[in-house]
């Protein structure tokens, strides 16, 4: 863990961003972080450079910077950019879970839940009670086929106006909503990723807004 750390401390300060954070510890009502590599202990309400401690909840924290909220998992960091208005080049930094899985919180029409890195995937895809609790008019899209473990199924595909990946908003994103009931998490496909610069080392994931 304490090697993990270290590394994402190099990748973060390897960026030329304005402010980055990693929660690397919680304890009660206070979390402790990274900040620009200085750790520091602090509790709700709290600020850091660019960044305010909203709640700590468990093994999370809520924070805030620039007006935008972001929810980080134990040994999740972030990073912020300050350079323009349009979030090119903001960057949200991923740590692969026991099972090697890179999850992001994915928001759309103020709905969020949670989506894993999957290049298998061709765009992002979710189920049908996934895309209704996000409030998405799926049955206004194309009708289409899918490929899944259990074999090929319905599904349509639409494309959103705009979704939030972690921190990063996208405009015009293909989804596919698949006719199935399954609860597993949305799938963060190639469509999606293409979008941004993705570096990887050891169990740390950083992926960049490209600027266009």
């Amino acid at each position: 863990m304490i090697k993990s750390f270290i590394m994402l401390s190099l990748l973060l300060s390897s960026l030329c961003f304005a402010d980055d954070i990693v929660l690397i510890g919680t304890m009660g009502n206070k979390g402790v972080f990274q900040i620009n590599g200085q750790k520091k202990t602090l509790q709700a309400g709290q600020e850091s450079g660019s960044f305010k401690i909203i709640a700590i909840q468990g093994e999370s924290a809520l924070i805030a910077n620039n007006g935008k909220q972001q929810q980080l998992q134990l040994g999740q960091g972030y990073v912020s950019s300050t350079n323009n208005g349009n979030d090119s080049g903001a960057s949200v930094v991923l740590t692969a879970d026991e099972r090697g899985h890179y999850m992001a919180d994915v928001f759309i029409n103020q709905g969020s839940l949670k989506g894993v890195i999957d290049t298998g995937a061709t765009h992002l895809s979710m189920s049908r009670p996934a895309a209704e609790y996000m409030k998405i008019a799926y049955k206004n899209g194309q009708a289409a086929r899918t490929q899944t473990a259990n074999g090929t199924i319905a599904a349509w595909i639409v494309k959103l106006p705009q979704i939030r990946l972690a921190n990063v908003t996208l405009y015009d994103v293909p989804v596919v909503v698949r006719d199935s009931e399954d609860n597993s998490p949305i799938l963060i496909g190639t469509s999606t990723l293409n979008r941004f610069q993705i570096k990887q080392e050891q169990n740390l994931m950083i992926l960049t807004k490209k600027v266009y």
